[in-house]
């Protein structure tokens, strides 16, 4: 069992557009001032509503909560050929103030578990970089290293690597 800040019990359940809003506020700030992402504009609620009923039709998208949202964890497509359908891209946010007590590899271990049990061959995660705890998370998730893209992405006025990772499912 994993255990919040306040040591409130962690539950786990898929997204509904009815979480949007917490999704979008944890989102922004990884937005605004990280490179952990790379999108330059946090996303409103109703294009976070959009997303979640988008993905959600096929992959899995997770919250973990207790008296707040803590974290949240999804699938998408790798790529859009139909060749890559068996592969997924994932991605978790933890917030800041819930982070190493184990939400990450909570919301990963049941994200990779529903991926395994919908037929999907592998999933990928891309890390920009540097990001020592998410490469950490990764890796002790079971991920390995397979790649870096160099100066992919520019944001906060330069260029940065992204260095991507793949696990088996």
């Amino acid at each position: 069992m994993v255990s919040s800040s306040e040591g409130d019990a962690l539950s786990l359940r898929s997204a509904t557009c009815g979480d949007a809003e917490r999704i979008a506020a944890l989102y922004a700030p990884f937005v605004c001032d990280t490179i952990i992402s790379f999108e330059t504009e946090p996303p409103s609620v109703d294009e976070m509503a959009r997303r979640i009923e988008t993905l959600s039709a096929d992959y899995p998208y997770l919250i973990a909560q207790a008296e707040q949202l803590l974290g949240y964890a999804y699938a998408s497509p790798h790529r859009q050929r139909a060749a890559y359908r068996s592969s997924v891209d994932v991605t978790v946010y933890v917030d800041p103030t819930a982070q190493r007590r184990g939400i990450g590899r909570t919301l990963y271990t049941e994200l990779l578990a529903r991926l395994t049990v919908q037929g999907f061959h592998r999933a990928y995660a891309g890390i920009a970089l540097p990001n020592d705890k998410s490469i950490g998370l990764h890796e002790a998730m079971g991920f390995r290293h397979v790649g870096t893209y160099r100066e992919v992405g520019y944001k906060f006025g330069r260029f940065h690597d992204v260095a991507w990772y793949e696990r088996d499912l």
